[in-house]
């Protein structure tokens, strides 16, 4: 919808490879004999989200630095046009908000 009206909006995902924080797990876990059984929170690691808007024509940028962040606003703001800011987020980073006390 946002490519087929020309609407200049520009979608943020913060990827941290799933909901609540993705796969978590150790590295012992991830590398051990479980590595090919993704925690139930974790979707497909590296999801590609930006691809997705480039697929029905939009602009999709991935980024991982602050500097990249930056530019990837800064081009498609000044561009006008529908894109997907892929943001990867390290899944360790931050912590739950405590409302979400039980986790399906």
């Amino acid at each position: 919808t946002l490519v087929r009206y020309q609407l200049p909006v520009v979608v943020i995902v913060f990827n941290n490879g799933g909901v609540y924080g993705g796969d978590r797990r150790n590295p012992e876990e991830i590398a051990g004999p479980f590595k090919d059984d993704p925690a139930p929170t974790s979707f497909v690691p590296g999801a590609a989200y930006h691809k997705l808007m480039e697929a029905f024509r939009g602009k999709g940028y991935l980024v991982g630095t602050p500097e990249e962040l930056k530019s990837a606003l800064s081009e498609s703001f000044a561009a006008r046009k529908p894109a997907v800011i892929n943001v990867t987020i390290d899944p360790y980073a931050g912590a739950e908000s405590g409302r979400m006390q039980h986790k399906n």
